[in-house]
């Protein structure tokens, strides 16, 4: 049964007798999803029968290109990302998708408003000899652009021959009918909710071919509330759908690692309050398969799915060229990494990644500028040098040539504190000596530190970004010191992409995406806008804890957080969740 609010605000007019305009629902231009698109009016209808819709076609790049495969086009989210983008410009009100179509990252800006009653979820086969999988001939040749049902297929039938089938669900049928193919898989939903399943020869147990996250269930996606939209829409939105969902992307969230990686996930209401779950993960190049079948807590479901992503991927077993050869080659070897930080902390990272034979795609999220008016600081640093501080503590390597320029190579009559290594580092370069460098680099580790040191009393000048965290000056003064807290440098985030890393990040499949601070993170976001979804299958490397904080409050997974905040640190975090692929095509080799 739908679940939807008692009371809604979605007025019939804007409070002056105005009628409002009425809300434009996006859609794919195939008979499938105008199907749906018309269903979901007909249901917004029922509810809200003084809330005027209309209906706005959206073509996408996998909608032009109906030979190409999906992921030499940008994978499945080709489909979704047109109607996100016309979303987030304003064109369209809400966008009606099939869920199994959506990127697990959604844009800043937009959210899954409601998952309406779901449809069957599995696989089904069309076979022209009107039997199932296991009857047909010898040697099928079996249509599927997708690699998770091709893997499936050939776990089942080994000696098929997987060829690749594109175009509209009436297209496939068509072609199912020809003698080019011995049988096809679809989706049941889409051929039940066209009336087509006379059509189905087979349903393919859940069990032994595991259908794709959201499959079976069409997703309502507007702008973030508090949008008139979304309000309409919430009052399609089924708890139970929602939940089972819900916690099968987040199950393709934990897997990252590329776009064409087999993954199945399926979710249902189990006794006792529990959830049951079925999940798939088939190495790139289907030599290897793993699946479970586990039970969650419903209050921790997408936590739970998350976390067995991980440990089911582990359980593939690396594999690389070249790992068995006396020298072997790195893992990382030809991958993509995405590199998003300040110029100076990117290039050190990029320079890592390539010694390790990975390839860095840098897109610059912020730059370090000047303080508007640096009078403050001058007096500052004029103080410290005058003997007027205890301590002098930075957060950051960026403040580290701002201070070295303005104590020309005096020494400073303070203690000096570094939040971690890297500022360490940069100090000693700039001639300053550090007297003090935390295990843990980070405001909460330093802070750990000097709980151990009488701080009662002590002068202290920070040092500090223009979007600092409070919680060192805060836990400084709990301690009972004297703080004064100053701005050092700005971080400008930078607001547009480059064309041609825009470009590479489409056809590149990057594997992992390296996040430095919480204002990379929120510049990154903005930068990409819908693009972000490009980003979907990458694994999330967070820097320290409070970068990682900030990917989740964004939406983005952490599959990783560096054990120290450093290059080799970054890169370390990527190796222990990195599955890397035995695929030549995907390895560059």
């Amino acid at each position: 049964m739908l679940q939807h609010p008692a009371h809604l605000e979605a007025h019939a007019d804007t409070g002056d007798g105005t009628p409002l305009a009425p809300l434009r629902i996006g859609t794919r231009g195939s008979a499938l999803a105008l199907w749906q698109a018309n269903t979901i009016r007909d249901w917004l209808g029922e509810r809200q029968p003084d809330v005027a819709t209309e209906i706005a076609v959206v073509t996408s790049d996998g909608d032009r290109d109906k030979e190409s495969p999906l992921s030499a086009i940008g994978g499945r989210g080709v489909f979704a990302s047109a109607l996100q983008a016309r979303l987030l410009s304003g064109e369209i009100d809400m966008a009606v998708h099939t869920t199994k179509d959506v990127p697990g990252i959604t844009p800043p800006g937009l959210t899954l408003a409601a998952f309406p009653v779901r449809e069957d979820a599995r696989d089904v086969l069309v076979s022209r000899h009107g039997v199932g999988l296991a009857d047909l001939p010898p040697n099928p040749v079996i249509g599927t652009s997708s690699r998770r049902r091709a893997v499936q297929v050939l776990a089942l039938r080994p000696d098929a021959r997987i060829a690749e089938l594109r175009g509209n669900i009436d297209t496939r049928l068509r072609k199912a009918r020809g003698g080019d193919y011995d049988a096809i898989v679809l989706a049941a939903a889409g051929l039940l909710r066209m009336g087509w399943d006379d059509a189905i020869t087979e349903y393919l147990d859940v069990d032994a071919f595991t259908p794709a996250p959201g499959q079976g269930v069409l997703a309502i996606e507007t702008r973030d509330a508090p949008d008139r939209a979304w309000t309409v829409a919430r009052a399609l939105d089924d708890a139970t759908v929602r939940a089972a969902v819900l916690t099968e992307r987040a199950f393709l969230r934990g897997v990252g690692g590329g776009c064409t990686t087999p993954i199945g996930a399926f979710a249902e209401g189990a006794p006792g309050g529990e959830m049951r779950f079925r999940g798939m993960l088939a190495s790139e190049d289907g030599t290897r398969i793993e699946r479970v079948d586990e039970r969650f807590a419903v209050a921790s479901t997408e936590d739970a799915a998350f976390d067995l992503a991980r440990r089911v991927q582990a359980a593939l077993q690396p594999s690389w060229p070249g790992a068995d050869l006396a020298e072997p080659s790195s893992p990382l070897a030809g991958a993509l990494v995405v590199v998003t930080a300040s110029p100076e902390v990117a290039d050190g990272q990029a320079a890592a990644l390539r010694a390790v034979g990975a390839e860095p795609l840098v897109l610059p999220t912020v730059r370090i500028g000047p303080v508007d008016d640096p009078g403050d600081l001058d007096a500052a640093v004029a103080a410290l040098s005058a003997g007027g501080f205890d301590w002098v503590m930075l957060t950051s390597a960026n403040a580290v040539p701002v201070l070295a320029e303005r104590v020309r190579g005096r020494s400073i009559p303070a203690r000096v504190a570094a939040v971690g290594a890297r500022t360490a580092d940069a100090l000693s370069n700039a001639g300053i000596a550090v007297d003090l460098v935390p295990e843990q680099g980070s405001a909460e580790g330093l802070l750990a530190f000097l709980a151990h040191v009488p701080m009662a009393g002590s002068r202290v000048l920070l040092l500090v970004s223009d979007l600092a965290r409070p919680a060192l000056a805060d836990g400084l003064r709990a301690m009972g010191a004297d703080v004064t807290s100053v701005t050092a440098y700005r971080t400008v985030p930078v607001e547009q992409i480059a064309v041609d890393a825009l470009s590479r990040l489409k056809t590149g499949d990057p594997v992992a995406v390296f996040l430095s601070s919480p204002s990379a993170v929120a510049s990154l976001a903005s930068m990409l806008g819908a693009d972000i979804t490009l980003l979907t299958a990458a694994f999330g490397i967070a820097i320290g804890e409070t970068t990682a904080a900030a990917m989740r409050d964004a939406g983005m997974p952490v599959h990783a957080v560096a054990a120290t905040p450093t290059p080799a640190g970054m890169i370390a975090a990527l190796e222990s969740c990195y599955v890397p692929s035995s695929s030549p095509e995907r390895r560059g080799a």
